[in-house]
């Protein structure tokens, strides 16, 4: 039944969230989380049968359709990191179809090389000017909020990322030992973007060859880290390029221990899973990562491009004997999608009160 804003019952509203175009990265899972855990009716967009069935080309076609059609028979439209997905909820948005815009992050031009492409600098100016004018807006982390208000004047509700532990308890590491014949790693879970600072990650291979290093992401192979960055693999190094959600929980669960590189971050879906299930992680004291880790009780900040911190911290990883416990008990207070859920279900309902 469609609710109107002077409806006070707690009906299920009907959300459209997207996109998600893959189950493999941050925001596809956050929108995933959403959908399990939440009291309303979610709608990914596309939906997975859609991926499924259509491939790339039909997600196009899928995306030629939106734009004719809307969005605006949904109670709840929620748009995230995506540009053209912002636009599209933008101008679906009525009186009787509330819109809501989350903040995962933005492009930074000195977390790059080269500065900002086309691209991103559109991708800013987009989820700026156009998200600015959701209905309801809520950013992931507590820094990026601080910052879209000071820099820009845009007000946000904090409701951080969260992480599916469940998914997480049903990781075995038996499956990827098997599978890959790996075990007592170091594991990196990314991309080769500059903001994944993989570099780094094979700078700290080369520097401890008495361990197993492993990267999985996409693009993550030989010849694409030797074009990028030209890097030749070290021999303890494996690169094993993007693999489906499961199986990287299953390497998670494997692993001695987990480390990112990260230049910056909103709140990493990976890290919460590493720690979710207890593992020893480290990673660059700032923006997220440092939010969720917030002492050495959770786990080992260094300091950003510190190779020899890092470095040290690792070994303090791989010896750390009390963090997992309370790392995952950080973890299920905190970020629990079964928590946080029911936050966002609070946002969803304020706009028809």
């Amino acid at each position: 039944m469609k609710n109107n804003p002077s409806n006070t019952k707690r009906n299920r509203l009907k959300v459209a969230i997207g996109p998600v175009y893959d189950d493999f990265g941050g925001v596809s899972q956050h929108i995933l989380g959403i959908k399990k855990s939440s009291f309303h009716q979610i709608n990914e967009l596309p939906s997975k049968s859609i991926r499924i069935a259509l491939g790339k080309r039909g997600q196009r076609l899928w995306s030629y359709k939106m734009r004719r059609t809307g969005l605006k028979h949904y109670d709840i439209i929620h748009s995230h990191a995506n540009p053209w997905f912002t636009n599209l909820c933008l101008s679906s948005r009525t009186n009787t179809c509330k819109w809501v815009h989350t903040y995962h992050t933005l492009y930074f031009k000195e977390d790059y090389p080269n500065g900002l492409n086309p691209n991103q600098k559109q991708t800013n100016r987009t989820l700026i000017e156009v998200g600015a004018k959701a209905d309801a807006k809520i950013s992931i982390s507590q820094w990026l909020h601080d910052y879209l208000l000071e820099k820009y004047s845009i007000q946000t509700e904090v409701i951080p990322n969260g992480v599916d532990l469940e998914a997480c308890d049903r990781a075995n590491p038996g499956r990827f030992v098997r599978k890959y014949s790996l075990r007592n790693f170091i594991l990196f879970v990314g991309y080769l973007d500059p903001i994944k600072n993989p570099q780094l990650f094979t700078e700290l291979a080369l520097r401890m060859p008495e361990y197993k290093f492993v990267m999985i992401g996409r693009d993550l192979d030989a010849i694409h880290l030797k074009n990028e960055y030209g890097i030749s693999a070290s021999r303890n190094l494996i690169l094993l390029n993007k693999l489906k959600h499961d199986d990287v929980l299953n390497a998670i669960s494997a692993c001695a221990a987990f480390i990112m590189t990260s230049k910056r971050e909103g709140i990493p879906t990976v890290l919460l899973e590493a720690m979710g299930m207890g593992k020893p992680v480290v990673a660059p004291a700032h923006s997220g990562c440092k939010e969720v880790i917030y002492s050495d009780d959770y786990g080992f900040l260094y300091e950003p491009d510190s190779l020899d911190e890092l470095v040290e911290q690792t070994k303090r990883a791989l010896n750390s004997e009390h963090v997992g416990k309370r790392s995952r008990e950080r973890i299920a207070k905190h970020y629990d999608w079964e928590i946080l859920a029911k936050k966002i279900d609070s946002v969803y309902e304020s706009l028809y009160k």
